[in-house]
């Protein structure tokens, strides 16, 4: 269940994440500030802010798919703002995701800032409903920084919404201080705290002071750019999960969520898209920032990568491993030409190599007469991490006519293709 993966949370939340799976959700995606991660191969942590893909790419691959998917709302933004709508619309097919692996009674927290937040909101109500926003919850915090300009700018929005309105909720009281001098006459009992203050106890209030992590903050902070506090993350948990319950956080950088769900008993899955360069063979830095922050947390879970360059780096060992991974496929012992079968009875084999008319010939007929693979034969796959040669192919059109058993060749690229809207 304790799961880190590595790619775009869009393809995990389609491929690895299964229907009404999940008790909480808790996502704080790149805010839209302008600022575009490029492909740059240093860690950039301003640059973090954004990495969904920049506006020219995406109105080269995604404008039809936009005017077939998008509100009417959203078309209508795209013609005056395209890098906007382009963020938006890059939330909105994720946040569909989220709604389908959300169980009925789980609870989903959208992190906003100022520039989004209302666009958002929009978006949360066609996805969940109107009807299941609970609350608006405001982050008031302390920050450096004041401007001559304009009010300065000292919060952020999460937008909290229930899947239905059977939703968990664990109503966790809050202390609050007595001002006497305003001759507050408390209906609940008065306690004195740890300061000697007297103070109340009172049900938790939607806009929230909780101390924003700073240059001077050497408890927790890490040096990601958009670190959030733990105490943040606590509150949310606490009051829309329980022990044992399952937490996700799709855009979870440093891991904070994460860090906090283990801390409070409950199951987690993390996923970061991190594109920053890295070494072969190390991880990439978010991960690696959380590797820094919790050994003990990164050794109990699993690291699964769903991206691309890190799975063309693999040798035949880790390849072969990934690829059963992937298909949830066992490996047969022996395995006799056989890498892996899938739950459902095919046989796949894999190769770092360029497969051609023998290898893939040898793969068919051991797979016909091994002893683990059902039978009749009706599929195999092969997957290449290189490719396929022409006789190959041509392999493959002779055993699907001439003997209807299907033939799947297949490479990483192909298998980690981001799926439609």
């Amino acid at each position: 269940m304790n799961t880190f993966y590595h790619g775009d949370c869009l393809f995990v939340l389609n491929h690895d994440i299964k229907p009404e799976s999940i008790d909480l959700i808790y996502l704080d995606p790149p805010f839209f500030t302008g600022k575009i991660q490029r492909g740059s191969k240093k860690w950039q942590p301003g640059a973090m802010e954004i990495s969904f893909e920049d506006s020219k790419r995406f109105w080269a691959e995604k404008a039809d798919l936009m005017r077939e998917k998008a509100p009417m709302w959203l078309r209508h933004i795209a013609v005056q703002r395209p890098a906007f709508a382009s963020y938006l619309f890059y939330m909105m097919i994720r946040l569909k995701e989220c709604h389908r692996v959300l169980k009925k009674t789980g609870s989903i927290y959208l992190h906003c800032d100022y520039r989004a937040a209302h666009y958002l909101k929009m978006i949360m109500d066609e996805i969940f409903d109107y009807k299941n926003l609970i609350n608006e919850i405001i982050w008031w915090y302390k920050t450096g920084g004041a401007s001559a300009r304009h009010f300065s700018r000292k919060h952020d929005t999460i937008f909290f919404y229930g899947k239905s309105k059977n939703y968990t909720y664990n109503n966790i009281k809050e202390k609050s201080i007595v001002d006497k001098s305003k001759g507050y006459n408390p209906i609940t009992k008065q306690f004195i705290d740890e300061k000697g203050n007297t103070c109340v106890w009172i049900n938790p209030r939607d806009v929230w002071d909780i101390q924003h992590i700073n240059m001077h903050d050497f408890t927790e902070r890490v040096g990601y750019p958009t670190q959030k506090p733990e105490a943040l993350l606590e509150k949310i948990i606490k009051a829309s999960s329980n022990e044992g319950d399952l937490v996700l956080d799709p855009f979870c950088g440093c891991g904070t969520a994460t860090i906090v769900a283990s801390k409070l008993n409950r199951k987690w899955i993390g996923i970061d898209i991190d594109t920053s360069s890295r070494e072969k063979g190390k991880l990439p830095t978010a991960f690696q920032v959380i590797f820094n922050r919790g050994h003990s947390l990164f050794q109990q879970a699993k690291y699964i990568t769903r991206d691309l360059s890190e799975v063309l780096e693999m040798d035949g060992h880790a390849f072969e491993i990934w690829v059963n991974e992937f298909y949830k496929a066992t490996k047969p012992q022996p395995d006799r030409g056989v890498d892996g079968i899938t739950q459902t009875g095919t046989p796949i084999q894999s190769k770092v190599y360029e497969i051609k008319y023998d290898k893939l010939s040898q793969f068919i007929n051991d797979a016909k007469y091994h002893s683990k693979v059902p039978k009749p034969v009706t599929k195999v796959i092969a997957v290449s991490q290189t490719g396929f040669d022409d006789s190959a192919r041509k392999l493959k059109f002779e055993v699907e006519t001439k003997e209807n058993i299907k033939i799947q060749l297949i490479t990483p690229n192909e298998m980690l293709k981001l799926p439609d809207a």
